[in-house]
């Protein structure tokens, strides 16, 4: 955030505006006792100090509830489904309305969803984890161009407009599995991994090996879209290429399943002849057989982080040079898969 952005305060404004402070209120608040002309110049002047408003006090004034938007990368993908609901829940406990906002995989009508959305909110919670959903703001919030707006980026890249992320501790956690796999008597571990989703897993996966089986390194990687479908390919795949194999980590939840799935048609015995451990903590993860070993991600725990962060941010109304950092750790959740 700039230097400037901490230093404005709507008494800038007012004096760049010429009008009283009781006017910057009311014109940034849309009320209709404050001509356009004059509403116009308090936002230039908002603009141009880089001001963000206590957005928790704009819905004071204006006696309306706080509403804040949720960018989703995929609400068909549980993962997604269950972090909303864990939000939902978190916002509700403080009175706040939730707007969901499913971009899917088309970034033009991804855009025009976004800019639909952030009309009508206070402030913006995104998921990054597969897709760069920050590029779909409009440009006078991503840049800082217009009236400031809270942006909290939930297990995704950092940016300079960032208000606060919420950072999955995801390296400890691999190494946690991994070493349970080995514990096991598994020797030959392999990786399938998303070719949607960032390559972090899989570059942890690799430094891992690099240090107990330099051999394993060469086979080239497996991966293939987050869906059941995408995990049975990759795992037939996999026994085709590396019929060795021992033991699996796969990049999530919802395309174990479908590890499980294929193994299951091949007659491989899990976890007798292939030991399988999925990366979310997803709860379908129970409703399969054998069922799922997984490393949880508690959504009800990145949810209460992001929503904390959130009312910081509504509520300060400035900005840090740096964006604010909540970190959630992986629990290794045994079943009977791995």
């Amino acid at each position: 955030m700039s230097s400037q952005s901490s230093r404005a305060t709507i008494i800038d404004v007012a004096e760049l505006a010429k009008v009283s402070r009781q006017t910057v209120t009311r014109a940034l608040n849309d009320l209709a006792d404050v001509s356009p002309a004059t509403k116009q110049r308090v936002l230039e002047a908002a603009r141009t100090l880089n001001y963000r408003p206590n957005r928790a006090a704009q819905s004071l004034v204006q006696g309306r509830r706080t509403t804040v938007g949720l960018i989703l990368d995929d609400l068909g993908n549980p993962y997604f489904a269950e972090l909303a609901s864990a939000l939902s829940r978190q916002a509700a406990e403080r009175g706040w309305s939730l707007l969901l906002c499913d971009v899917g995989s088309d970034p033009v009508r991804g855009r025009a969803q976004v800019a639909s959305m952030v009309q009508g909110v206070d402030a913006v919670l995104l998921t990054g984890c597969r897709s760069d959903t920050l590029s779909l703001l409009p440009r006078e919030i991503l840049e800082g161009t217009g009236v400031r707006m809270p942006v909290i980026m939930l297990d995704g890249p950092t940016h300079p407009r960032l208000d606060a992320r919420v950072v999955l501790d995801i390296a400890p956690a691999m190494t946690t599995a991994l070493r349970h796999l080995e514990g096991l008597g598994r020797n030959r571990i392999a990786f399938i991994g998303s070719t949607e989703g960032p390559g972090d897993r899989r570059d942890l996966y690799r430094a891992h090996l690099a240090g107990t089986d330099p051999a394993a390194l060469e086979f080239d990687d497996i991966a293939d879209e987050e869906s059941i479908d995408g995990g049975s390919r990759a795992a037939r795949r996999l026994l085709r290429d590396r019929p060795e194999t021992d033991a699996v980590l796969v990049y999530n939840d919802i395309m174990a399943i479908g590890v499980l799935k294929a193994l299951a048609e091949a007659g491989k015995a899990v976890p007798d002849d292939i030991a399988v451990m999925g990366i979310d903590g997803l709860t379908m993860g129970r409703a399969v057989t054998p069922e799922l070993s997984t490393l949880t991600i508690d959504k009800s725990e990145i949810a209460r982080a992001a929503v904390t962060l959130l009312d910081r941010a509504l509520g300060a109304g400035v900005g840090d040079d740096e964006p604010e950092v909540a970190r959630v750790s992986l629990t290794l959740t045994l079943r009977e898969s791995a």
